[in-house]
């Protein structure tokens, strides 16, 4: 079974639940159960999932992480972005990962972006099976691997001291150690053992014959023994399987993804579960890497400031903007929130509820103004129904000054950085 929730929803038992939820869903008691126990019993799932009660009745919160949860009992639980448009949550989704750094979802095809009603897991074997099909239509790499053999013949080194063991007593075999060229190496073996696991969970028969086809090319490889020895094998020896990385990647998103994973214990893993704060970050500094107009530099997780400049000696607490540009003498720092701000407010409500920013976030930013000699600064949240322009301008002092825009997930992202940029550099002209 396949739920979609969307983050922040509500999730309760069809056995005691009939509240209407907007963005939540009903599932069945044993799914219920089952996830309340992953709840309970995953100490990692705290930042995932919280527990509540209402009117007597139980539920269960998804909290701002996304992507794809499959429970011990193979039930698969979808957690969207919440958009004003949730039919176009996943699609949205897929779009947005393709940006994600230090992940395989950069090779996603963007035609799967456009999706609406696929699953996440058969978009993500999908690309997996893109990324595999290469390798076995340009052959497989094999590599040189030594071989410790008794044979009736000299071949390679000769070991004294395992003939003497082994046979003392066969005065017709030979203790010898030679190098053999084979496929079964450790990045053969984890793609097979990928093909083979998905293979059973994949509903899509397009997908079931591409595996086949690879798994009877991967013939004489055999499965894995342990997937955590073999990715370390892999990662202590690349260069030779440089271009199996991103098959090899996904191979072990998806197989760490899994609902009891291969030797990585009886819990399901996290792997494909990503905060959205991170998911809109890098997002957006993508965009404003490759988008901006004539920008100097632009730097991402800028570090080189500290709130203390020093303290017995040493500067302390270091201060890291989500993006820092450099235009013309100009300096810019821009920070990202994935948070519902009320655009709106007014009289009363105003002065109460700010927006629905975050005091701690004007700190913040007050502080990386000071610290980085910047007079603008830049607090970006998705756009919503109530905030689809920016807010009046927030003035610290006479000189520092910051902007909270709204960046509009749904519209293509050179077109938000554009707009980004000419409301930003406008206060130059």
């Amino acid at each position: 079974m396949i739920y979609s929730v969307s983050e922040n929803g509500l999730i309760g038992n069809d056995q005691q639940a009939f509240d209407a939820m907007p963005g939540g869903i009903i599932v069945t008691d044993a799914v219920f159960q089952a996830l309340r126990r992953f709840v309970f019993e995953n100490e990692k799932a705290d930042g995932l999932f919280s527990f509540t009660v209402k009117k007597g009745r139980e539920y269960i919160r998804a909290r701002n992480y996304v992507g794809l949860l499959t429970l011990a009992d193979g039930t698969q639980l979808e957690i969207l972005p919440k958009i004003d448009q949730q039919p176009d949550a996943r699609p949205l989704l897929m779009n947005m990962l393709r940006y994600l750094r230090h992940s395989p979802f950069r090779t996603i095809n963007a035609a799967h972006t456009k999706v609406t009603d696929l699953p996440l897991w058969e978009i993500f074997i999908t690309a997996f099976l893109d990324s595999a099909e290469p390798l076995a239509q340009q052959g497989l790499q094999k590599a040189y691997v030594a071989v410790e053999r008794n044979e009736r013949f000299w071949k390679g080194k000769f070991q004294a001291t395992r003939q003497q063991r082994e046979n003392a007593h066969h005065a017709e075999r030979m203790a010898v150690v030679y190098d053999s060229l084979t496929a079964n190496v450790p990045p053969n073996r984890v793609l097979k053992t990928a093909l083979l696991y998905l293979n059973g969970q994949t509903s899509s028969r397009a997908s079931q014959r591409r595996i086949q086809q690879l798994v009877r090319v991967l013939e004489d490889v055999p499965v894995s023994d342990s997937i955590t020895s073999d990715l370390m094998a892999i990662r202590r020896n690349s260069r030779l399987f440089a271009r199996y990385e991103v098959a090899l990647c996904w191979a072990e998103t998806l197989l760490t993804g899994r609902g009891l994973g291969i030797k990585t214990g009886q819990v399901p893993s996290l792997s494909l579960l990503f905060p959205m704060e991170q998911v809109f970050e890098d997002y957006v500094a993508y965009g404003i890497r490759r988008y901006w107009p004539d920008a100097d530099e632009v730097r991402v997780q800028e570090s080189s400031a500290h709130l203390v400049d020093e303290h017995v000696g040493t500067p302390k607490f270091k201060l890291r903007p989500d993006i820092l540009i450099r235009h013309n003498n100009l300096t810019i720092v821009l920070d990202t929130k994935w948070k519902q701000i009320n655009g709106q407010e007014s009289g009363m409500a105003l002065s109460a509820g700010n927006y629905g920013i975050e005091q701690a976030d004007m700190y913040q930013l007050y502080a990386y103004g000071k610290k980085y000699a910047a007079d603008d600064l830049f607090l970006i949240y998705p756009a919503n129904l109530s905030f689809r322009h920016p807010l009046a301008v927030f003035g610290y002092d006479s000189t520092t000054r910051l902007h909270v825009v709204p960046f509009d997930v749904t519209n293509s992202l050179v077109k938000e950085v554009e707009n980004l940029a000419t409301y930003a550099l406008s206060f130059r002209e």
